[in-house]
């Protein structure tokens, strides 16, 4: 026997004029500035609570920081004797590891990018393994001729749809009004 799905049947509210509508509307409005007035308060409780913990944590962070800077200059003058002369990136201290790391290398640039692609194209041979070529599909204009985007094998140009959505006036909106 197979299984039957559980359907959901959910009762809606459906106005039946327009006074009705007005009437939910304004409903709408007040639910969703209570929901909206919820979200500030949790917000600003976060942010109350994240400022105690973060103050509560300082006397630490700068002991710690402290701490840090100490014993990077103890290991950095005494680096050769730690690891070896350089046979181990690591030490284990008994209480904890200290280790060095190479980052890894990258290009820095100064000025405008396009004077320095002008300089690379133009300083010869040597250079344009440095450049590379670039393509995109440019949307933009396919919007612009879409029958003739529509020619190319796997383009398709979509509706842009309708949305229906609801602003209902603020409070004061609606002090006004009255």
């Amino acid at each position: 026997m197979a299984k039957k799905s559980a359907m959901a049947v959910v009762a809606v509210r459906v106005p039946q004029s327009r006074d009705e509508a007005q009437s939910m509307l304004a409903e709408y409005g007040r639910a969703v500035r209570d929901v909206e007035a919820i979200e500030t308060r949790m917000n600003q409780a976060l942010a109350d609570t994240k400022e105690e913990f973060l103050k509560e944590a300082k006397p630490f962070n700068a002991k710690a920081d402290e701490l840090f800077k100490g014993l990077q200059l103890y290991c950095d003058a005494n680096r050769a004797v730690l690891t070896g002369n350089d046979r181990n990136k690591t030490v284990d201290l008994g209480t904890g590891k200290v280790s060095w790391r190479h980052n890894p290398a990258k290009v820095n640039t100064r000025g405008k990018i396009e004077d320095i692609i002008a300089r690379i194209k133009s300083g010869g041979e040597q250079f344009q393994d440095f450049l590379r070529a670039t393509f995109e599909i440019d949307k933009v204009a396919m919007l612009r001729n879409p029958n003739l985007a529509e020619k190319i094998e796997g383009i398709k140009i979509a509706s842009a749809g309708e949305t229906f959505t609801i602003e209902p006036f603020s409070d004061e909106q609606l002090a006004e009004t009255a």
